[in-house]
């Protein structure tokens, strides 16, 4: 089962253990309308607060991937204590859920965010953990539950992923890459606030394949473990970033804002991930940048100012509805 199967990063994942030869369940609320999921996958409407809508369907699952969250600060602060609950308290409940039904693993989508504000030392799972937002406390706070269940037959691994980015049947442009490759495309503009933070990225398809590889290890590691999942070679300052989409987009310039609303600044070790999981990336920001501009070009992508594309605004939409 893949908690938030629709969503970003839970679409190309649903495809590739599909690919894999997984028998998969989909589980999504629902907020953004899709059309299909993965080849052989079955979709199921459920919200991960509410277990009876969905753990029956635990009693057929080996594995459960848990990417459900509210994702993003914008997104998280439109409604702080919604986000609470899907994110903390939804963890919970998938994690006794799981053990009620004797799921022998469960992957948890955590955040390099947790990290928040360092130097530029790079930092590793053992660094204090400094959230900066709701979005980077509530996936702390998910971490400590896991971290703190006693041992038993489920394995569980926490993934904090790097800032993701590419292309996704559920896409977005409310992330880093995207959006600036975006704007340069479609405006010939990028904004860039300071840009001299550290930021790690990893691309989507790259996230699937480091669930797959945890899927696989965790038949061989009972326990709980904790992973920055990511690549060295990955860690960027966000001009650079700019400037290589620039590089890629000429017609675009890019203009430098001295003030910066978000302090966050990480550069993450991903060596226990390489050691332990022979995770090694396959895309990285060139080839991501260089596919998005494609997909634009050839009217892929109409409006990217759309909700559809924005956490942020499908989070303020459905608090509209909730009122």
């Amino acid at each position: 089962m893949v908690t938030g199967g629709c969503g970003y990063l839970g679409r190309v994942l649903t495809r590739l253990l599909a690919d894999e030869g997984y028998e998969v369940v989909a589980l999504d609320n629902g907020l953004v309308p899709v059309v299909g999921v993965a080849p052989d996958a079955m979709r199921v409407t459920g919200d991960v607060r509410n277990p009876a809508e969905w753990e029956h369907l635990l009693a057929d699952v080996d594995s459960v991937v848990h990417l459900a969250a509210i994702v993003g600060d914008p997104a998280c602060a439109v409604d702080p204590e919604l986000a609470w609950e899907v994110n903390y308290l939804g963890t919970i409940r998938v994690a006794q859920a799981c053990r009620r039904y004797g799921v022998r693993t469960l992957v948890f989508a955590s955040t390099c965010s947790n990290y928040g504000m360092t130097d530029d030392a790079e930092v590793d799972e053992g660094s204090p953990l400094n959230p900066r937002s709701e979005y980077a406390r509530s996936k702390v706070m998910a971490e400590h539950h896991l971290l703190s269940l006693p041992a038993g037959t489920c394995s569980t691994t926490i993934l904090r992923f790097a800032t993701l980015h590419g292309l996704s049947p559920r896409m977005r442009f409310d992330l880093a890459i995207n959006r600036m490759t975006a704007d340069a495309v479609q405006r010939r503009a990028i904004t860039v606030h300071d840009g001299r933070q550290w930021r790690p990225f990893l691309h989507v398809r790259d996230a699937a394949r480091a669930v797959a590889l945890v899927l696989t290890a965790n038949e061989r590691r009972p326990g709980v473990r904790v992973y920055n999942c990511g690549s060295g070679d990955q860690n960027f300052r966000l001009r650079e970033i700019a400037d290589l989409v620039v590089n890629a987009v000429p017609e675009a310039h890019t203009t430098v804002q001295g003030a910066v609303a978000d302090t966050r600044n990480y550069r993450v070790n991903f060596d226990a991930v390489r050691r332990e999981l022979s995770f090694h990336r396959a895309f990285g920001v060139r080839e991501s940048i260089d596919e998005v501009v494609a997909a634009l070009r050839s009217g892929q992508f109409d409006d990217i100012d759309a909700a559809q594309y924005s956490n942020y605004l499908i989070a303020r939409s459905a608090a509209r509805l909730a009122v």
